[in-house]
């Protein structure tokens, strides 16, 4: 049986990534090990990355659509991306969700 995807539903939503500052880094620069310690070097690399992004607010929405649990996305980390969708953080700690735009129609949504 041959399977046939339907790229026109993938590729719009992922058709920012084209412009991402991100798109010539290392991926794992954006999976720290932590945000603290030894990991938070690579944290604030990668979240000065998502800074200069010309498409970070795509990036977060789309992490917030799809319910990304891991990584820096849109500038934010897992526990800022929790708040901002009103759930508490995996290990409290967390920053306040107003170091970073949320996108329209996402400030009081839950993800759950």
């Amino acid at each position: 049986m041959i399977m046939a995807f339907q790229t026109s539903v993938v590729l719009p939503a992922v058709s920012w990534l084209r412009r991402a500052a991100c798109r010539s880094e290392d991926p794992e620069l954006f999976f720290p090990i932590s945000a603290t310690g030894p990991g938070q070097r690579q944290h604030d690399q990668a979240k000065a990355v998502c800074g200069r992004c010309p498409v970070r607010a795509a990036c977060l929405d789309y992490a917030l659509r799809t319910h990304q649990e891991h990584g820096i996305w849109g500038g934010t980390d897992p526990d800022e991306r929790r708040v901002a969708v009103g759930r508490r953080p995996a290990r409290g700690g967390a920053r306040p969700a107003a170091s970073f735009p949320v996108p329209a129609g996402r400030e009081h949504r839950h993800a759950g």
